[in-house]
């Protein structure tokens, strides 16, 4: 089934959008040198328009009330309530639609949320109103355009309006699973029978399950029957693969369980693994694979602009119809500091515009879980690899501690990644071999190579930084969750940002030192491909997938069957903190090369490792002692 998000004038522009000022061949990041020409005055821009909050300190209040045992406890709002209490008034809306009218923008659509204003102009018409030189860029093999001067609102939307977003389509989010398992060979197959798991490198939900204390909770007869997973994507599929996946690995589920929703009139890039299917694959088929009761809404934004990920999560708040919500794309939280491409400020607002989103949603009752990256405690290394010899097209930047977003958002529940026990020797005689559960970082392999006199074959430039997101948010505090909590950190001191294009390396961007910001991840699960999944994607089974991006959608899944048991969760995270001895496995071997796992939380898998049975009694109890 799939669903038009309203708006198919929106459609024809997405694509003109597409077709003037992006194209997408294995794109990056953007960490690199960039080469520039002007934007034609008369291309056509589909742009959002972001309105801030009302009453926003009574918003995070009110979120925090409903997560705190008393009268407010899970007394969550509909739509039409979060709007008559925090929406800009209508009035409001009305204000701004008339000045982009004179101004000379098109008004395409308004969110029911009053939270965003999609609307189209000229190019020529945004550099006048916006005080903005636009110029088209191309680097790492991706072409878009981006300002090159601070974006100024008119006096006339002072006040009204956070930002407008869709002028950039250099930056933008990256799927975040690590493709395939070092040292194996990766042959796509097709599907000859019934899928069977249980050993590292082949995990089906159903090892999951008995892995994180899912069972217990399927022995009562739940199932996530009533409830709608929500997955927020930037890459086309193909529902086939995921009835496919449910039916090999047995289990009978509605044929019409999946709807599909286009944002920003979807994406018209076909499924294709460099576009990021095998992201939305395997979020579908993991999510429904775990709760094969629940329907699942699949948002489907393009990734062209520095607009459409934010749009997707205002759709789904908007709709208020997914209980329970999942995104495994990401990008550093430091692109919205400093935009490498244009070498200018970056766009912070775009970050308030996400946490309006997302504490909307928190009002309404719909959990937020987002992948916290794979390239461990320094996520610029994805983009802009640490080591090589550095050219004009391909720098070498350094490695600053630095978090993914939107996983650094307090009001979503950050997913880290863990090791599960595996032996195996690689094609060079290395034996690798994990004995007990442990944070995800591939230094582990480099560290077998040199303990057997080896480390020649296995060089540390090969691996850098592979390995779960974790760290402390330098746009964020520390949320009420984590006031007091032994092991949350502060940003390490002397971060800065260089990036060498052959010339030597230049400061660009230089971190706070020890704010106070958000601590990242919350809870984790198995995300290393050596110990990894199977999926199907284009009919095809490939294992040894792994990343964050299989412990977002697994969470959930399984937070889908909490909502059968108990209603819609909200916020997970207070919980998560509150039980964390009960509820979660502490880990306390590995690290993801910056952070080391220890007693309690750490910045390298959070409160530990997930035990989903003991989480839905935490929940429970709070629940009952109203």
């Amino acid at each position: 089934m799939s669903f038009n998000y309203k708006r198919r004038l929106a459609a024809s522009v997405a694509s003109v959008l597409t077709a003037l000022t992006f194209s997408l061949a294995g794109a990056t990041s953007g960490q690199a040198a960039a080469t520039s020409s002007a934007v034609a005055v008369g291309d056509i821009l589909a742009q959002t328009v972001y309105l801030p909050l009302r009453n926003p300190q009574a918003a995070e209040a009110e979120a925090k009330a409903m997560q705190v045992p008393g009268p407010a406890y899970h007394k969550f709002l509909s739509v039409t309530d979060f709007v008559k209490k925090y929406a800009p008034t209508s009035g409001d809306v009305s204000k701004v639609e008339a000045v982009l009218t004179q101004l000379g923008y098109t008004v395409v659509y308004v969110y029911p949320n009053r939270l965003g204003i999609e609307v189209t102009s000229s190019a020529g018409t945004a550099q006048r109103a916006l005080g903005v030189s636009l110029r088209r860029f191309t680097m790492n093999d991706r072409t878009g355009m981006a300002p090159t001067t601070p974006l100024t609102l008119p006096p006339a939307l002072k006040g009204l309006v956070r930002g407008i977003g869709g002028l950039d389509t250099m930056t933008h989010p990256r799927p975040l699973h690590a493709i395939s398992a070092y040292g194996h060979t990766i042959t796509p197959h097709a599907v000859s029978g019934a899928l069977t798991g249980g050993t590292p490198g082949d995990y089906l939900p159903a090892d999951f399950a008995a892995k994180y204390g899912v069972n217990p909770i399927y022995q009562q007869g739940i199932n996530g029957r009533g409830a709608t997973i929500g997955i927020v994507t930037l890459a086309n599929f193909y529902p086939s693969d995921a009835y496919l996946f449910w039916k090999q690995i047995g289990l009978n589920v509605s044929q019409s369980r999946i709807t599909t929703v286009s944002v920003d009139g979807g994406t018209s890039i076909a499924p294709s693994d460099a576009a990021g299917e095998g992201e939305t694959d395997l979020d579908v088929e993991q999510s429904g694979g775990l709760a094969p009761g629940a329907n699942v809404r699949v948002y489907v934004a393009p990734n062209n602009t520095n607009a459409n990920f934010i749009n997707a999560f205002e759709a789904a708040a908007s709709d208020n119809i997914a209980d329970t919500v999942s995104a495994s794309w990401g990008q550093p939280e430091l692109d919205f500091f400093y935009n490498i491409a244009t070498k200018t400020s970056g766009d912070t607002f775009l970050l308030d515009a996400f946490h309006d989103a997302f504490l909307e949603m928190a009002l309404q009752g719909q959990t937020v879980f987002i992948a916290a990256g794979d390239s461990g405690s320094f996520d610029t290394v994805r983009g802009c690899p640490a080591y090589g010899t550095p050219t004009a097209t391909a720098p070498v930047c350094n490695a600053p501690y630095a978090v993914d977003h939107p996983s650094s958002d307090p009001l979503v529940t950050s997913a880290g990644g863990t090791t599960l026990p595996f032996s195996f020797t690689t094609g060079k005689g290395v034996l690798i071999s994990v004995a007990q559960e442990q944070a995800w970082g591939w230094d582990y392999i480099v560290n077998e190579a040199a303990a057997q006199g080896k480390a020649s074959l296995e060089p540390i430039a090969n691996f850098f930084s592979v390995g779960a997101g974790g760290g402390v948010s330098s746009y964020f505090g520390a949320p009420w969750y984590q006031q007091g909590v032994g092991g949350i950190t502060k940003t390490k001191p002397g971060q800065t940002l260089t990036q060498d294009n052959g010339a030597g390396p230049v400061t660009q961007y230089v971190l706070p030192a020890k704010f106070a910001g958000r601590n990242s991840p919350d809870i984790s699960a198995n995300a290393d491909p050596e110990s990894g999944y199977q999926l199907i994607e284009e009919g095809q089974v490939v294992d040894f997938f792994g990343g964050t991006s299989f412990v977002a959608p697994q969470l959930n899944g399984v937070n889908a069957l909490f909502t059968q048991a108990l209603g819609r969760t909200g916020q997970l995270n207070p919980a998560v903190y509150e039980f964390s001895n009960l509820t979660s496995t502490d880990i306390k071997t590995g690290d993801n090369w910056g952070y080391k796992a220890k007693t309690g939380y750490d910045n390298a898998v959070g409160n530990g490792s997930l035990d989903a049975y003991k989480l839905a009694i935490g929940l429970a109890f709070l629940k009952y002692v109203q």
